[in-house]
């Protein structure tokens, strides 16, 4: 399985976390699952069915007060686990933080960055964000055809562009946003894609609204994110002009380290929609978001700590990247 180098160093930190996986989200069951609650005897059983709801052929757990999982105790452990063990978990609930997709033949895997321990993993090394490939993956890959084996090269070189550290960041990802536009004219019917000598920039005052504008027509995850928002718009003018010092102070290496990450977890999905452009401004732009959430911070403080940026990424993965609805809400702007 292709995965990010810190994938198998993951563990989950349980009781040291400051998070709780089983709050403030719809938690959606699979079929198989569903199917072993529906065998569970004995008054906890009536009350798991209970806890389940169901709204166009699709069950997910009930929330409670606070948006908690209905069967999530007050001591923060899962009574579906202390009664019927882990093995009966659906999966969302057994392999989250955990993400696969595939590419050809091969099977990708990684961590979502709505978990501030998976946040912490990707910020632990300067170094450029690299994969790990096992020999069964090489093996694979020489079965790829022609469209995969060309979105591989697409990749490898996006993940360059966005690892040239000879340019500051914001030109990075407006260099890589620009390839993507140059690979979305390809794919439909244009010239091969070269990489860019030329590009907009992706901070620029129209772009930045137009991100803005974009996130404020997804359905807010909560209060906290809609107030972090609506403070990004209305002080929209402010963060641009002060970015390029709030890069200066706190560096650009994690930001980098986002992007490169974006294009890992969201570019595939391009070998089966076509919107390559799409899912390539995703990943910029989820790093330019949280750019902009940590240079507020830096603004009101005066500092910025590594776990101030844990949190705003956290709070965006899970806007974003954690509401199907959402993905499809940004993608749809910028196909």
């Amino acid at each position: 399985m292709i995965r990010p180098w810190f994938y198998d160093k993951f563990t989950c930190i349980a009781d040291r976390c400051t998070d709780n996986c089983c709050m403030g989200w719809e938690i959606d069951i699979d079929p198989t699952a569903m199917e072993r609650f529906s065998n569970v005897p004995g008054e906890f059983g009536d009350r798991l069915r209970g806890a389940v709801r169901e709204q166009d052929g699709q069950h997910s757990f009930a929330l409670a007060a606070g948006d908690r999982c209905a069967l999530l105790r007050e001591d923060g452990l899962c009574e579906l686990i202390l009664h019927c063990g882990e093995g009966i978990l659906c999966d969302i609930c057994a392999l989250h933080p955990r993400f696969f997709n595939n590419s050809g033949e091969v099977r990708e895997g990684g961590l979502g960055l709505c978990c501030e321990e998976v946040c912490r993993l990707l910020f632990s090394d300067k170094e450029p964000f690299r994969l790990v490939r096992d020999d069964e993956d090489n093996v694979a890959m020489m079965s790829d055809d022609e469209f995969t084996a060309a979105f591989r090269q697409e990749r490898e070189r996006l993940f360059a562009l966005l690892q040239d550290r000879r340019l500051g960041i914001p030109d990075r990802l407006g260099r890589c946003a620009e390839y993507g536009w140059l690979i979305q004219q390809q794919i439909e019917g244009g010239e091969t894609a070269q990489l860019p000598e030329k590009w907009q920039s992706i901070t620029a005052p129209e772009e930045i609204s137009r991100l803005l504008d974009a996130l404020s027509g997804m359905e807010s995850i909560n209060s906290e994110w809609t107030e972090v928002l609506g403070q990004l718009k209305e002080r929209q003018e402010q963060l641009t002009k002060a970015l390029p010092s709030y890069l200066e102070y706190a560096g650009e290496w994690r930001y980098e380290h986002i992007a490169v990450y974006g294009i890992f977890r969201h570019y595939t999905g391009s070998l089966e929609d076509s919107a390559a452009y799409a899912r390539v401004m995703l990943a910029c732009c989820s790093a330019l978001t949280v750019m902009l959430m940590d240079c507020m911070k830096w603004l009101d403080s005066g500092d910025i700590t590594e776990w101030d940026i844990i949190l705003d990424l956290k709070l965006y993965s899970k806007q974003v990247e954690y509401s199907q609805e959402n993905i499809d809400a940004f993608l749809e702007e910028y196909y």
